[in-house]
């Protein structure tokens, strides 16, 4: 049974856990990608340096060490520096550290295009899920009201189950224009080196 079809489905599922928690709104999904960014590039220099046959499996663990112990001190920055994503995705940002796609970068067959290639994919799909849901759940874009204060058109949606059906919203929109052929799918396809089973 394979296991993704291609590249989106690869990012959606590896980084399912902040793309629902840090779409929030577009600043809170900038910030999210920020971190991710960071966490899996030190994850992977991380990755280079630890002697893999010393350590046979347990290799995995030193790479999560590292990559909680810079998500901790993320989380802590991001309260001093941003305390309204703080507030409300504070808990998410600490949980990019056990991230499968944080340390997708830190096999040894992925190049670094590869997973630059994938963290492209990942920010364009929690800024495209951040903006309906802060549009319809708080009735904003970018903090700024375009309905009266306090009146969102569907403000069930800014929850957590928004985040949900926002990103099915995106998911079943990639697969029918790949389907109706207006994506190219040899630019989501998996690489060669990767096994699909």
């Amino acid at each position: 049974m394979p296991k993704f079809n291609n590249i989106f489905e690869q990012v959606v599922l590896l980084g399912l856990l902040p793309i629902l928690g840090g779409s929030r709104n577009i600043q809170t999904a900038v910030v999210v990608t920020v971190v991710l960014i960071l966490i899996s590039l030190i994850s992977r220099a991380v990755s280079k340096l630890v002697n893999v046959e010393l350590l046979a499996d347990a290799h995995w663990i030193v790479y999560s060490a590292f990559g909680v112990s810079f998500s901790y001190i993320a989380y802590l920055l991001t309260a001093y520096l941003y305390p309204g994503v703080y507030q409300h995705s504070g808990l998410y940002i600490l949980l990019i550290g056990v991230t499968p796609l944080t340390y997708y970068g830190c096999k040894d067959n992925v190049s670094l295009s590869q997973l630059w290639k994938r963290i492209n994919i990942f920010f364009i799909t929690i800024i495209a899920v951040a903006f309906l849901r802060e549009l319809f759940g708080f009735g904003s874009i970018l903090g700024y009201e375009l309905y009266d204060i306090g009146f969102a058109p569907l403000s069930a949606l800014g929850g957590s189950a928004g985040g949900f059906i926002f990103l099915g919203v995106v998911w079943i929109l990639f697969r029918l224009l790949l389907s109706l052929d207006k994506v190219d799918a040899n630019l989501f396809a998996l690489e060669g080196g990767e096994s699909n089973e």
